[in-house]
């Protein structure tokens, strides 16, 4: 019997030590969305995966899925850099609840890490951390897509980061406005 090995580009969340040698990672990924995996031996010096998987970071994760538990089997770290991953593993933590895949929402947090480290000069750092939030309570189905001033969901789905962003910009205001009443009703 073989053992399928998935590759995955992943979001680092958090780790948490277990035992004497191994951790456990709390990962976002395109296919599963939120899980947690184990490596073994990884905070042994010699282990060569230990510097390839770090909190708040992107990383190209191999892993296997065990009878309980998925396990690390491989980790190549992206070079990929951006000042809002901290508040994306954040939002992720905060408002992401049990296992399942999220793939638009990742594809659109993936879009605004390429965007916003190609470009930084271009955005605004308190809109794109707005357009952050916005994002994450849409494609979880907390906030209301119509409020950017998209006409329905399918155009929203069809809009850039650049065409989030300048309609942020346009309905700044109802947007915020919006999003402090979608976190007081869920109290997250």
């Amino acid at each position: 019997m073989a053992i399928e090995k998935y590759v995955t580009k992943s979001i680092i969340l958090e780790s948490y030590d277990q035992g004497e040698h191994d951790r456990a990672y709390k990962v976002f990924t395109r296919e599963f969305g939120l899980l947690t995996c184990q490596a073994k031996s990884i905070r042994k010096l010699e282990s060569k995966l230990r510097a390839h998987i770090l909190p708040r970071s992107l990383s190209l994760l191999t892993l296997v899925q065990g009878r309980e538990v998925w396990r690390l089997v491989g980790a190549e770290r992206e070079e990929q850099s951006s000042q809002y991953i901290h508040e994306i593993v954040i939002l992720l933590k905060r408002f992401i609840r049990g296992e399942g895949a999220h793939k638009a929402l990742y594809d659109r947090l993936m879009q605004l890490l390429i965007a916003s480290s190609h470009a930084s000069s271009q955005y605004d750092e308190q809109v794109i951390r707005l357009l952050l939030y916005y994002i994450v309570l849409v494609d979880l189905g907390y906030a209301d897509a119509k409020v950017i001033g998209a006409k329905n969901i399918q155009e929203y789905i069809a809009f850039s980061i650049d065409d989030l962003y300048t309609h942020l910009l346009l309905t700044k205001t109802d947007v915020t406005r919006h999003i402090k009443d979608v976190l007081k009703e869920i109290q997250l």
